[in-house]
């Protein structure tokens, strides 16, 4: 099977991940390989067995996005009749996908790397994710009214909490369409969609398209001098059929740490390895140098390895005592304390978990998961 996969995908071996899951959203169990190519493949998958049952089908997934730079700086805009800009957000990809068994349609959700959305150890994501379908009921018509596509959203808040603190505890977002024929892309305007559903959008002025990308670089890098408010925004350039393409835009001082020759900053290693955890419990050192190829080069690799390990072993403490906190919390929650209401109570109780060293971090963590903080 896994050369059929091969072929179908025009990859190599190892690029190629075999997968045999459960599907929590509809009891089959799906079985194939996912595939880990950095371009329009990325988390895409071939499914050959549901419920044992021969049912090949490959199931296009959110791309990889690319700068519409090389790494010497220079621009190669393909031919563009227009352009969108919309923002980027930062937490962890949802997407919302279908597949047909015995002659019925079904929809499930995967994250970038994941087969099937999941709780993982330090995550809760495939909780977070059902709490929002049923609190958000755009969400499912969403779906509905658009089949042909599968459908890329952004879980994203304090709650599940990356880089940019938002105001949210936890929310979601409609990113854009990918057809399910061929990965062609829909841009969010284009969708059926509810009001409210959307990022935010930008107006893309007229002029030249370098200026105008430096312009949204400016003014996003002006906006994050003091506190990371902004992580950036995505252009979507239509170059005719079958497609639109996609060019991510960051602020200038994240964008300079990719494109450098030195190692990789300790803010890019540490995001990375806490995004490895959303793939599994516990990555390892392979599984971080594996993203970290995604967007770095094999030298900026070698010059980091020290402070990969040293973070990866940091990240791991950290997520081990941030479950601890949460733990605690939910137990203060369940004996009716409530953080937002009675800060000094709730603290005094969760310090019956901790030593008095630890609170400061336990208030921390406990505060920003409550927009608090």
């Amino acid at each position: 099977m896994i050369d059929r996969a091969i072929d179908l995908f025009d990859v190599k071996k190892d690029e190629l991940q075999e997968f045999d899951v459960l599907d929590t959203f509809n009891g089959n169990q799906l079985s194939g390989f996912l595939c880990r190519r950095s371009d329009h493949r990325y988390g895409a998958m071939v499914i050959y067995y549901i419920n044992g049952d021969p049912c090949e089908q490959v199931i296009w997934a959110t791309p990889k996005q690319h700068y519409p730079f090389d790494k010497n700086g220079k621009f190669n805009w393909p031919q563009i009749t227009e352009m969108q800009a919309w923002e980027k957000l930062d937490g962890t990809n949802i997407l919302a996908y279908h597949y047909e068994y015995n002659g019925m349609n079904f929809v499930t959700y995967k994250t970038r790397l994941t087969p099937v959305v999941k709780d993982m150890g330090f995550g809760h994501f495939e909780s977070m994710w059902r709490e929002l379908l049923e609190r958000e009921n755009w969400i499912r018509e969403v779906i509905s009214s658009n089949p042909e596509y599968n459908l890329s959203f952004e879980l994203y808040g304090q709650r599940n909490l990356i880089t940019i603190q938002y105001k949210s505890l936890l929310d979601t977002t409609l990113l854009f369409g990918v057809r399910r024929t061929d990965h062609a892309i829909k841009p969010p305007h284009l969708l059926s969609v509810p009001t409210g559903a959307l990022p935010k959008h930008h107006v893309v002025s007229d002029g030249d398209l370098t200026e105008v990308y430096n312009a949204f670089r400016e003014e996003m890098s002006t906006q994050n001098e003091n506190e990371l408010l902004v992580e950036g925004i995505v252009l979507y350039a239509h170059v005719g059929e079958p497609s639109w393409r996609q060019f991510k835009c960051k602020p200038e001082q994240i964008e300079k740490i990719h494109w450098s020759h030195a190692g990789i900053s300790s803010h890019s290693v540490w995001t990375t390895t806490v995004n490895a955890y959303e793939i599994k419990d516990l990555p390892t050192i392979d599984d971080v140098v594996e993203l970290l190829k995604e967007e770095f080069s094999e030298t900026q690799i070698g010059k980091s390895i020290t402070k990969i390990h040293r973070i990866h072993r940091e990240v791991y403490y950290h997520m081990v005592f941030v479950g601890e906190v949460n733990t605690a919390w939910e137990i203060a929650i369940k004996k009716g304390f409530d953080v937002t209401k009675d800060k000094t109570e709730t603290m005094r109780f969760l310090s019956h978990f901790f030593n008095k060293k630890e609170m400061r971090r336990v208030g921390s963590i406990v505060l920003k998961q409550a927009g608090l903080l």
